[in-house]
C-alpha cells in the first residue's frame, strides 16, 4: 500500500478531462483511504518542466533539486505542483505499475507533503485557483 511521501508513476487526469491521463509520469502521494470498496490515493502532480518566465518561480511550485531528485531515484529536477491535486481509484488505470495491490515506489519524502499542503493552504487561502480532480466519485463501487 502507498504511504504519504511516496513519489509513483501516474496517469494523472489532464485538466478538463475525465479518467486517467494517456501519459505516465511521477506523482507525489500525500495521502490514501478507502470509501465504500473503493480504494484511492491522494497525489499531486509534478512537473520536470522547471523553466518558468520572470524572476520568480509562480507560487504554486515546490522546486526539487536534481540533487535530491536523485536521492530520491528521479533522473532531474521537478516541481510538485501544489494547485493541482487529485483523488484517484487505486487502479491498473491510474497506477500503470501496479501488480496486485502494490504500486512500485520511486522514493519517499513524507516532509514535501507537509510543505506542499502547507503552500496549497496559503493558495486556497490567498484565492489562487485550485485544480482537484475526484476520480474516486466516478468509480464504481
Amino acid at each position: 500500500m502507498l504511504r504519504r511521501g511516496d513519489y509513483v508513476i501516474c496517469n494523472f487526469p489532464f485538466r478538463g478531462t475525465r479518467g486517467p491521463g494517456p501519459s505516465s509520469h511521477v506523482a507525489l502521494c500525500a495521502a490514501t483511504g478507502r470509501e465504500g470498496r473503493v480504494n484511492f490515493a491522494i497525489v499531486f502532480y509534478t512537473t520536470s518542466q522547471t523553466d518558468y518566465l520572470g524572476t520568480r518561480r509562480p507560487r504554486q511550485y515546490l522546486f526539487v533539486s536534481k540533487a535530491r531528485a536523485g536521492e530520491l531515484g528521479q533522473k532531474t529536477a521537478f516541481q510538485v505542483d501544489a494547485s493541482r491535486v487529485a483523488r484517484l481509484p487505486l487502479t491498473i488505470d491510474y497506477f500503470p505499475e501496479m501488480v496486485g495491490n502494490v504500486i512500485r515506489v520511486h522514493g519517499n519524502d513524507p516532509n514535501v507533503v507537509t510543505r506542499v499542503e502547507a503552500r496549497l493552504g496559503k493558495l486556497i487561502a490567498d484565492g489562487f485557483e485550485i485544480s482537484k480532480v475526484d476520480a474516486v466519485m466516478d468509480s464504481p463501487g
